[in-house]
C-alpha cells in the first residue's frame, strides 16, 4: 500500500478563500440531501427556525450575481485567531466574469507564491445550486441596516447574521459588507460566543472595471491550486460510499455536503467540502498509509480519541489514517467544530481495507471503478 503524506497543504488558506468566494457568487435552490427532513424531524426537533430580512436577502443576492457581470483586480488581507494562535494573509486577487478568479500569495508573503484559480465553469459547488443568500438563510437569521463603514474607499450596506432564535440583541455570528456601486461582497468578520473576531477577510484596494491578466498571471501549472473539474452528483458520492469511502451528507454543525469532486492522478483523490455559508470543512481522502516522515510542520495529538497529526496555523490542518484511507482536513470552522468533523469522520470510516483493497485494486486503479474511459 502506498505511503502518502498529507494532499492538502501550504495552500490551505488559498483554498479555504475560493470556497467562500464560491458561496458568494452562485444563487438557486438549496441542496437537496440538506432541504429535505429526516424521519421524524418536526419544526421542534431542528430548533429555531431562522428569521431573515428580505432586505438582507436582497443584498446578499446582489453578492451572488456580482461576480457574473462585474471584473475587478485588489489587494485582500485573511486574518483568523485560535487558541492564542494567530494567521494573516495579503493575497492579490483578479476576477474576470470569463476568466474566472485567480487569489496569489505573493512570495515572501507566508504562503511561497501559491496560487488557487477557479474558472467560472468549475467554480460551482457540485452539489448546491445555491449561493449564500440560500446557504446562509437555511441556517442563521439575517438582518440588514447597520450603517456600513467604507471598505477600499467604497460605500457599503451590512448584513448581520445571528444564531435562529438568539434575538436582536444577542451577539452576531458574522457581518458582511456588500458595495453599494457594484454588490461585490468587500469584507467579513466572523465572530465567536463572546463576541470576538476569529476569521476576518476585507480589500484594502479595489479596482473595478476591465481588468486584463497580469504579468504574473503566467505561472508553472504545478504552481496553480486550480479546483479539480471532474465533479460529483449524488449519484457518484452514493456510488463512492458504496465502495468505501467515508463520504457523509453533513458533518456536525450541520455542515452540508456542498461539493464532491475527483483528482490527482487517475481522479484517485477524494475531494468534499462541507459548509454552512459561514464555516467550511474541506475531505481529503486518499488510500495508502500515513507517512509520518512527511510531515514536517505537524505535531501528534488526539481527537475524540483518536490519534492525529495536526498543523498549528489557521486554518486548521488534521490528518490521519484510517480503514486503508489517508484523510486531510483543512477548516475555516470553530475549533470545537472542526475537533467534532474528525470524531465523526473516524467513526464513518470504513473498516478494514475495504472493496478496493480486498479486490486488489491498488491507487492507481481507483478512477477506473467510475470512469471506464479513465
Amino acid at each position: 500500500m502506498r505511503r502518502l503524506a498529507p494532499f492538502a497543504g501550504a495552500a490551505g488558506v488559498l483554498g479555504s478563500c475560493a470556497l467562500v468566494a464560491v458561496l458568494l457568487v452562485h444563487a438557486g435552490q438549496a441542496p437537496a440531501r440538506d432541504a429535505a427532513p429526516g424521519p421524524g424531524d418536526t419544526a421542534r426537533d431542528r430548533g429555531p427556525q431562522p428569521a431573515v430580512d428580505p432586505a438582507a436577502r436582497r443584498l446578499l443576492q446582489r453578492a451572488a450575481a456580482a461576480p457574473s457581470s462585474v471584473s475587478y483586480r485588489g489587494t485582500q488581507y485573511v486574518s483568523a485567531w485560535a487558541s492564542g494562535r494567530s494567521s494573516s494573509h495579503v493575497l492579490e486577487v483578479e476576477h474576470s466574469p470569463v476568466r474566472g478568479t485567480t487569489w496569489r500569495a505573493p512570495a515572501g508573503a507566508g504562503s511561497g507564491g501559491h496560487v488557487v484559480s477557479s474558472a467560472p465553469d468549475a467554480a460551482e459547488p457540485s452539489l448546491l445550486a445555491a449561493g449564500a443568500a440560500t446557504l446562509l438563510a437555511r441556517h442563521y437569521s439575517l438582518v440588514a441596516g447597520e450603517a456600513g463603514a467604507r471598505v477600499a474607499g467604497r460605500d457599503t450596506d451590512v448584513v448581520v447574521a445571528r444564531r435562529p432564535g438568539a434575538g436582536a440583541a444577542a451577539a452576531p455570528v458574522a457581518r458582511f459588507w456588500v458595495d453599494r456601486e457594484t454588490g461585490l461582497a468587500l469584507r467579513r468578520e466572523v465572530y465567536d460566543r463572546s463576541g470576538r473576531v476569529v476569521r476576518a477577510s476585507a480589500f484594502v484596494d479595489l479596482s473595478v472595471g476591465a481588468v486584463e491578466p497580469s504579468a504574473e498571471a503566467a505561472v508553472p501549472a504545478e504552481d496553480t491550486g486550480r479546483a479539480w473539474a471532474h465533479t460529483l452528483d449524488d449519484e457518484g458520492v452514493d456510488r463512492l460510499r458504496r465502495h468505501g469511502w467515508a463520504c457523509p451528507w453533513s458533518l456536525p454543525g450541520p455542515l452540508p455536503l456542498v461539493d464532491a469532486r475527483r483528482g490527482g492522478h487517475d481522479r484517485a483523490i477524494v475531494h468534499l467540502s462541507y459548509a454552512d455559508g459561514i464555516a467550511s470543512v474541506s475531505v481529503f481522502q486518499q488510500r495508502g498509509s500515513l507517512d509520518p516522515d512527511r510531515l514536517d510542520g505537524y505535531r501528534r495529538a488526539t481527537i475524540g480519541g483518536h490519534g492525529v497529526w495536526q498543523r498549528d496555523e489557521v486554518p486548521r490542518t488534521v490528518v490521519w489514517a484510517s480503514g486503508g484511507t489517508v484523510f486531510t482536513l483543512v477548516g475555516d470552522a470553530p475549533e470545537r467544530t472542526v475537533d467534532r468533523a474528525v470524531d465523526a469522520l473516524h467513526d464513518g470510516a470504513p473498516a478494514g481495507g475495504g472493496i478496493m483493497e480486498r479486490l486488489g485494486r491498488g491507487l492507481d486503479r481507483v478512477g477506473s471503478w467510475f470512469n471506464p474511459a479513465g
